[in-house]
């Protein structure tokens, strides 16, 4: 048994039944459309199977005992910087610039981070990703989403 893979995986399992306790606190459904309390309930169900998971294979001895973690190099640690700027960024200026603009840069960001340069790529993937993003929260869903500089009601 993996000591510390087992705590983690404890942990993990004890934020999952947190996120539960909570999401249950919260309405499941508002006017026959998912309410706020939809996501974190799906979320914690996965964070508590992903818990399970990590905690069963650290008890069989399934992990790897004994290798060392490979830490990122510097480019690994300038992506991780790059991608937690973009969300810090991104949740500064998504009530002004609104989900659109925001959700699109943001995924540009990331994009561009993870080693993409394909200018095709740079500009389709985040306008089609933030356009789906749209329709199934705002149009399908009825979430309201701050509209920004667009707004779309007129």
């Amino acid at each position: 048994m993996e000591k510390a893979e087992t705590a983690g995986g404890l942990l993990i399992l004890t934020i999952g039944v947190v996120l539960l306790i909570a999401a249950y606190q919260l309405p499941y459904m508002v006017e026959h459309v998912p309410g706020p309390g939809f996501v974190p309930l799906w979320l914690s169900f996965g964070i508590l199977a992903s818990g399970a998971v990590v905690t069963a294979k650290a008890m069989r001895g399934r992990l790897r005992p004994g290798e060392p973690i490979e830490w990122p190099d510097r480019p690994g640690w300038r992506q991780v910087g790059v991608m937690l700027a973009a969300l810090a960024l991104a949740l500064v200026l998504f009530d002004s610039l609104g989900f659109v603009i925001t959700t699109t840069a943001f995924m540009t960001a990331v994009i561009f981070s993870l080693g993409v340069r394909s200018w095709v790529t740079l500009i389709t993937a985040p306008i089609a990703a933030a356009a789906i993003l749209y329709a199934v929260f705002a149009v399908w869903l009825g979430v309201p989403l701050p509209p920004g500089v667009l707004n779309f009601s007129g």
